[in-house]
């Protein structure tokens, strides 16, 4: 690559120069390696060496114009903002640039582009899984398979266990090495190949270790012009493949289904439910949901109360481009999202059977949108397609603050998490598992305990919508962990928390996996309200100081609720009570490891010593042979029997036979 001297701007292009080969010289790790194809996945059309400067220089940009462009758009670019240096080619030899000044979006007066909508990841995988079988790539699916996918000759086998998000990279990774020419570097092309089209499709990229693996064995006389030909080659590959995947999902055979032609005058059908005897198809139902979720994205960057809502609660970088969380908001003009999704073809069936509209007993039937003046939350079902939505009111005139999708054939808020889907397909099986009450305590939960995966310890914060914790639910945060994947529940500081956390607990506590604890925001009504005055370190260090073994945090307030006017221990009937509500949490702390902990807790609550608490309640149940039982956890074991069998395990007591 070489310059001519002859340039006006000569000094400008040698400092550009400079940076280009100190961007060059970053790409040394894996986390180097995915942010410029992050980059490029952002910014399509832009050559290799747009991409490395902008990765020099501000790797966040999403939109990067000159001033004369921005001007062009009807927009000014913010008096003092510094803009970054690219290189325009002077001629078609590819030898000779001139320096250029660009500013992006977010140094100028003009909104946000609107967020692209979320991909249907099912149509584009069994897209993908097609373009595999006509390169001869025969793609399978297998249980028990040690990692995300396992290639052998011909034949290439994705896990079962894992979202499709999170497999479908690798996918796209053994397609381009199918595709590419033979080389030394074809692996590592494959692998920046594979995720440029992840990114720009919604799917997890694969690791970048070949890419690694290939810079350090290059030689480093050479490095400089060979990295540059292989980022080439990635953004040119990576165009050619997008462009045959986007015209594989355009084709007929998956566009959304046309309205039928209705004759003119014709009344509009009553609008209930449809008749049972056909039910809705699943994939018409999650395409639909999709096209809304990108209608209500649309409107986000320009509501005002949507903005100042999420700065209240401290989430706004949720609402920020990328951030994965595709928030929306719904208009308040009654059929908005109606007419939106009739304009693009879909029918008023589907619309009714997705629950995004309904029909008004007052006007003769006549359709509107479920959601009006809301800021809404996608709920994704496990493989991230949107099964339904969560609104919160802004118009501060509704009864309810909240106000889900009604039940669906895809949508049952009873089996489904919101924010668990979005996390997996980042990172995986996670470290734990942080269950909360809300969707934006959900956010703020992610945005707090993202200041540990520095330390290897990842957070996926999810939340029930409008129900209790369900057993369902449960069940799916299980198939989702790994075998050390502890589970960390956490509920408001109100009476409703207090309630929620009685009627998770029985279930919590059967924790498969690894460790079960609780937590609370300390001096704050939930999560978000803890990370709006504390700040995101702050609040994480608040969460993790009041983190206990979750029987501990569940006979604090069981003891508050059973003595709320203090406990007086010379009164018998109140030593018996105090004993039968500790008894079950001290089975379960037995259970867990942590019976020392919580005996000193609940003792100190009380104001005994531990062992004449443990003392008390093996001498309540030692000689009952059937137990009071407690309606908690239905056994064939009584509540006595199951003292028994702990008894040798309680301090400060012996096992005592009968």
């Amino acid at each position: 690559m070489t310059t001519r001297t002859q340039s006006p701007h000569h000094a400008g292009l040698h400092a550009t120069m400079l940076t280009l080969r100190l961007a060059i010289a970053d790409l040394h790790s894996t986390s180097a390696w995915s942010r410029l194809f992050d980059i490029a996945a952002r910014h399509p059309g832009r050559g290799v060496h747009d991409v490395l400067l902008i990765a020099r220089q501000r790797p966040d940009a999403t939109d990067l114009a000159t001033y004369g462009r921005w001007r062009e758009r009807g927009a000014h670019v913010r008096r003092g903002e510094r803009g970054m240096s690219l290189l325009q080619p002077l001629d078609d030899t590819g030898d000779a640039f001139d320096v250029v000044t660009a500013f992006d979006v977010t140094q100028t007066n003009a909104p946000p582009a609107p967020r692209p909508p979320a991909h249907d990841l099912v149509p584009v995988v069994a897209a993908l899984a097609a373009m595999a079988e006509q390169a001869g790539l025969t793609v399978r699916l297998r249980r028990g398979l040690p990692a995300a996918a396992v290639a052998e000759g011909d034949r290439l086998d994705l896990a079962t266990h894992l979202p499709i998000s999170a497999t479908a990279g690798h996918l796209v990774q053994h397609l381009a090495q199918r595709l590419l020419p033979a080389g030394p570097a074809r692996d590592a092309r494959a692998a920046g190949v594979a995720h440029v089209v992840a990114r720009r499709f919604g799917l997890q990229p694969p690791d970048a270790t070949p890419l690694v693996r290939w810079r350090d064995g290059l030689d480093p006389a050479a490095a400089d012009r060979a990295v540059v030909h292989t980022v080439t080659a990635v953004i040119d590959n990576a165009d050619v493949l997008t462009a045959r995947l986007r015209r594989a999902l355009s084709r007929p055979a998956v566009s959304a289904p046309k309205p039928a032609p209705r004759r003119r005058g014709a009344p509009l059908p009553a609008q209930r439910r449809p008749d049972r005897a056909a039910e809705p198809e699943p994939a018409g139902l999650y395409a639909v949901n999709a096209a809304a979720a990108a209608f209500y994205a649309a409107h986000l960057p320009t509501s005002r109360p949507a903005a100042a809502y999420l700065r209240s609660r401290g989430i706004a970088e949720a609402a920020e481009p990328g951030g994965g969380w595709q928030l929306g908001v719904a208009p308040a003009h009654g059929d908005a999202l109606l007419r939106h999704l009739r304009e693009l073809g879909y029918s008023h069936r589907v619309m009714l059977d997705a629950g995004l509209v309904a029909a008004s007993r007052l006007h003769g039937g006549a359709l509107y949108d479920v959601f009006r003046d809301r800021l809404v939350f996608p709920i994704h079902a496990r493989d991230g397609r949107i099964a339904g939505f969560t609104g919160r009111d802004l118009s501060g005139r509704s009864k309810a603050k909240f106000y889900n999708t009604p039940e669906t054939a895809v949508f049952r808020k009873s089996e489904l998490l919101y924010g668990l889907a979005p996390q997996l397909r980042e990172q995986g099986a996670p470290t734990q598992f942080l269950v909360v009450e809300g969707p934006t305590d959900a956010i703020a939960a992610h945005l707090a305990y993202r200041g540990l995966a520095g330390e290897g310890v990842t957070t996926v914060a999810v939340a029930p919508c409008g129900t209790a914790f369900t057993t369902a639910q449960f069940e799916l945060l299980a198939a989702c962990a790994g075998p050390d994947t502890s589970l960390i529940m956490s509920f408001d500081a109100d009476s409703a928390g207090d309630r929620a956390l009685e009627r998770a607990y029985p279930l919590a506590v059967t924790w498969p996996h690894g460790r079960v604890a609780g937590t609370a925001p300390a001096g704050c009504k939930d999560i978000a309200a803890l990370l709006e005055a504390r700040g995101r370190d702050e609040a994480l260090l608040d969460l993790l100081a009041a983190e206990r073994p979750l029987p501990l945090l569940g006979v604090e307030r069981a003891l508050a609720k059973a003595f709320p006017e203090g406990f007086h221990g010379d009164w018998p009937e109140a030593r018996v009570r105090a004993f039968r509500t500790v008894a079950p949490y001290l089975l379960d702390a037995v259970r867990q490891g942590d019976v020392e902990l919580l005996l000193q807790a609940a003792a100190a609550q009380l104001g005994v010593a531990p062992h004449e608490l443990s003392q008390g309640v093996a001498q309540l149940y030692g000689g009952d042979q059937t137990g009071p039982g407690t309606g908690r956890r239905p056994g064939p074991e009584s509540m006595g029997d199951q003292v028994r069998k702990h008894a040798g395990k309680l301090p400060g007591i012996a096992a005592q036979r009968h």
